[in-house]
């Protein structure tokens, strides 16, 4: 019986050393939560019709939060924005103008979606939006506002995979 039950202690005593306290972080931990979570990125948009960023720079792999804020003051039904991601060898003029009656998808022709890699929903003045994604691999892919006239108006921009 002594037996056992210092086998017991021991075993307390093992799982005591070995298994941190309640809310703290190992070394391994505080670097796998700092490896997994994601790099953000914010952009403003406004009534001009503009990204505050024409470029984005990312690497393979990572994760990626795009947060948008609608810094303008014009109502959301004359003037929302989003930020959409495309596929490579999309046409954006094509894409964007597909879904130009599409006002209760994002502007984004369903039939269109599979050329999407990340889209926030639309952003009214004051409002954020975000999305988060994986990275694809290098190369260039063009990020649209897809709201009506906007991509026309020079509302887009880059993201540089490397």
């Amino acid at each position: 019986m002594m037996k056992r039950w210092t086998s017991a202690l021991a075993g307390l005593a093992l799982a005591a050393w070995l298994v941190p306290p309640a809310g703290a972080q190992t070394a391994r931990g505080k670097a796998a939560a700092a490896a997994a979570a994601p790099r953000t990125v914010t952009l403003t948009a406004n009534d001009k019709m503009q990204f505050s960023a024409q470029t984005i720079e990312a690497r393979p792999g990572e994760q990626l939060r795009v947060v948008l804020k609608n810094v303008g003051s014009m109502p959301k039904l004359a003037m929302a924005h989003n930020f959409v991601v495309l596929k490579p060898g999309t046409d954006a003029a094509a894409f964007v103008s597909a879904g130009a009656m599409e006002r209760d998808s994002g502007y984004i022709d369903p039939e269109q979606k599979d050329k999407v890699i990340a889209a926030t929903p639309l952003s009214g003045p004051g409002e954020s939006v975000e999305v988060t994604f994986t990275v694809p691999k290098a190369g260039k892919y063009a990020y649209v506002c897809t709201f009506p006239g906007h991509f026309a108006a020079g509302m887009s921009g880059t993201l540089v995979v490397r």
